[in-house]
């Protein structure tokens, strides 16, 4: 799922980070995935938080956007697990729970971002800005 950077004009294409979206919903994934890869991030999705772990295990990334709500491990066990492990890199919360309420615990991570971004987005551009600020890129 790797975005050719070759002959890129946009604003981010220099920037080369890559961005791991993990959502069970395939049409939100994808969405996703097409606008990041628009903006000339390497691109990954996956619809579980099993398959992220392993997807990391061969691939570097920089940031991973994650639901709370997937098949088998929730993205709060994700994020508790992966940010063990990858201790550089930088996670953002996509949820479509709008009570959603995160533990203190999950939050305190300083690698997890403290915007907390609710489904669906109006503007897809605050998410793209939001992952080169935490990743200290911009």
């Amino acid at each position: 799922m790797m975005v050719d950077m070759k002959n890129r004009t946009d604003t981010h294409s220099d920037k080369h980070l890559s961005v791991l979206i993990i959502d069970d919903d395939e049409s939100v994934r994808l969405s996703l995935k097409f606008h990041f890869d628009d903006f000339g991030f390497r691109t990954y999705s996956v619809q579980t938080a099993e398959e992220a772990l392993d997807l990391m295990e061969i691939k570097r990334m920089d940031s991973v956007i994650v639901d709370l709500r997937l098949p088998g491990m929730d993205g709060e066990e994700f994020i508790r697990q992966a940010s063990k492990r990858w201790s550089d890199v930088k996670y953002i919360i996509y949820t479509g729970s709008p009570a959603s309420s995160i533990p203190d615990e999950i939050m305190s991570i300083s690698t997890v971002s403290p915007k907390l971004f609710h489904k669906p987005i109006s503007d897809l551009s605050e998410l793209t800005d939001e992952v080169i600020r935490i990743t200290d890129r911009s």
